[in-house]
């Protein structure tokens, strides 16, 4: 009795197993077919078809929308030394409006509309006092289209949906629990992508962040060859807050790699204000 009991649930696994190795993802469009991945030949994959690059430099559009006002047109130059500095700046008709220099949890930044101000400190900070969790390893994933998994911490939930990987840090019974402060322990993020089975390229981000109260999404659109890295060309943005809700949308009209860059950053002492976060 025990041994067919054992041979059953012997043969049930297996089966599984067989089962599972066949499952397969169709893209009817292009009449492609590929296998299901287990999770960690997937994040291999995905690691695999990540860009190799040292710097970046890129040029393009971005529309911004705050709270669902009028949405403004500036132009965006970034550059890039990777894992190093991230320099962004922001003009419109040719004037400055922006520039801002990032490291591991350091931003100095200067904004010349609708008034000249200036910054300089940690990330962490900020992020007090604004209620977006920032940092710079995330920053550096979204201008390059990456999926942030290696700085993630937790083990994922992969789930096959709509032709395509879904990849979790939490379920969703789990998720709602802690975003409605049902659970005795917190957690610093809940973490979503959507992987292409294809190109092993990252679709979408949903990131919540439960203890600032603030959720972003970005989409990743319009994939290019750049001097052999795959990259998106268009990238959404959407950060919500308790305070605000924002949306960028980013077009990338020219992008180079392993092009050493420089990245000024000069201002007159005296004519920007210094931003006090301490200030009631």
């Amino acid at each position: 009795m025990k041994i067919n009991l054992l041979n059953n649930i012997l043969l049930s696994c297996f089966l599984l197993i067989i089962c599972f190795s066949c499952i397969t993802i169709k893209d009817i469009d292009e009449g492609r077919i590929v296998k299901v991945l287990h999770e960690k030949k997937l994040l291999d994959s995905i690691k695999a078809h990540e860009p190799n690059i040292d710097w970046l430099k890129a040029r393009g559009n971005s529309i911004i929308t705050i709270n669902n006002e009028e949405e403004q047109e500036v132009e965006i130059n970034i550059r890039s030394k990777i894992d190093s500095i991230i320099w962004l700046n922001i003009t419109k008709f040719k004037k400055k409006i922006y520039r801002g220099y990032f490291k591991e949890n350091y931003l100095k930044m200067t904004l010349d509309y609708p008034e000249k101000l200036y910054y300089e400190g940690s990330l962490d900070e900020l992020e007090k006092n604004i209620n977006i969790s920032l940092s710079y390893d995330l920053l550096q994933e979204i201008i390059v289209g990456g999926s942030f998994m290696n700085y993630m911490d937790n083990k994922f939930i992969l789930q096959v949906k709509n032709n395509e990987y879904h990849l979790l840090s939490h379920r969703k019974r789990k998720t709602k629990r802690i975003t409605n402060n049902k659970t005795k322990k917190t957690t610093d993020y809940i973490y979503q992508s959507w992987i292409d089975p294809f190109t092993y390229k990252c679709k979408r981000i949903n990131i919540i962040y439960p203890l600032s109260g603030s959720e972003i999404n970005v989409t990743y659109k319009n994939w290019k060859d750049i001097a052999n890295e795959i990259v998106p060309m268009d990238i959404e943005i959407m950060v919500n807050t308790l305070d605000a809700n924002y949306e960028l949308k980013i077009h990338y009209k020219n992008i180079k790699f392993n092009l050493p860059q420089k990245f000024p950053f000069n201002y007159v002492d005296g004519e920007y204000k210094s931003i006090n976060l301490n200030e009631q």
